[in-house]
């Protein structure tokens, strides 16, 4: 096994006593995603943060999105090629790389061992120094692909830090330093960033047009898209305490 440690993971501890802010900026970060846009809400901002830092910054989209509307006469096909370029304009705003595209049907993800080590060999060959993705643990999530993409996405890391798995791929292993899941059940880290950082993020998220009249509450044609959604985006992202702007995440390092 590659780096190996002693102890166990404590994936599943509910303390928050122990608050941190602000991981050392990363040489690389892979932020991995159910469907497109999920990674703008989740962590766009760090992102943004990192990428003017000088991060080497790669997104992964686990679904093809093709159930992101309400129209049932829309065509799921066209729709699933429009958020691939939704999410390719959204990546370059976030500076981020062209998004890899993994194309399991949204709505049906499922931690089959296809996928398993499809997203292996995207660790090894990425090589991330941090992994940003949604919380499995989260109590009473309804939508099954934000659980599985949690899970899916954890079960590669670890398979992807030891040689016994996969040795066909004539990869190293490799073990980040950080995981950072959004969405998290129990937020014990923040990531401060700034007004330019939030105002890129809802940037990047107008990249995603078509998301407009089913998860964004806009009208198509609005004209004053991005202050909207900056100035929700805004108040979930206020620390009450210190005035401060972050998004939050669930913090393991006993990776």
């Amino acid at each position: 096994m590659s780096g190996q440690r002693d102890g166990l993971a404590t994936y599943l501890s509910t303390s928050t006593a122990n608050q941190s802010t602000n991981i050392e900026t990363p040489a690389v970060a892979l932020a991995i995603g159910a469907h497109p846009d999920d990674i703008e809400f989740g962590c766009g901002a760090t992102l943004t943060k990192w990428a003017q830092q000088g991060t080497e910054i790669h997104i992964a989209i686990l679904t093809d999105g093709r159930r992101g509307t309400w129209d049932r006469e829309q065509d799921q096909l066209a729709l699933s090629l429009s958020r691939q370029n939704e999410a390719k304009a959204a990546a370059a705003v976030l500076g981020a790389s062209s998004p890899t595209f993994l194309q399991q049907i949204d709505g049906e993800l499922r931690a089959t061992p296809n996928l398993i080590v499809r997203l292996v060999a995207l660790f090894r060959s990425v090589r991330p120094t941090v992994v940003l993705t949604h919380d499995p643990w989260k109590r009473y999530r309804l939508h099954p692909d934000h659980r599985i993409a949690g899970e899916v996405v954890i079960d590669a890391l670890v398979q992807a830090r030891d040689e016994s798995f996969w040795p066909e791929l004539s990869l190293p292993a490799t073990r980040p330093t950080s995981l950072l899941l959004f969405e998290a059940d129990v937020e014990d880290h923040s990531e401060i960033i700034e007004l330019p950082h939030m105002q890129t993020k809802a940037d990047a998220l107008v990249c995603h047009h078509s998301q407009y009249p089913s998860s964004y509450g806009l009208a198509l044609d609005s004209p004053n898209a991005a202050q909207e959604l900056l100035t929700r985006l805004l108040e979930v992202a206020s620390e009450s305490d210190s005035g401060l702007l972050a998004e939050r995440f669930k913090l393991i390092t006993d990776l």
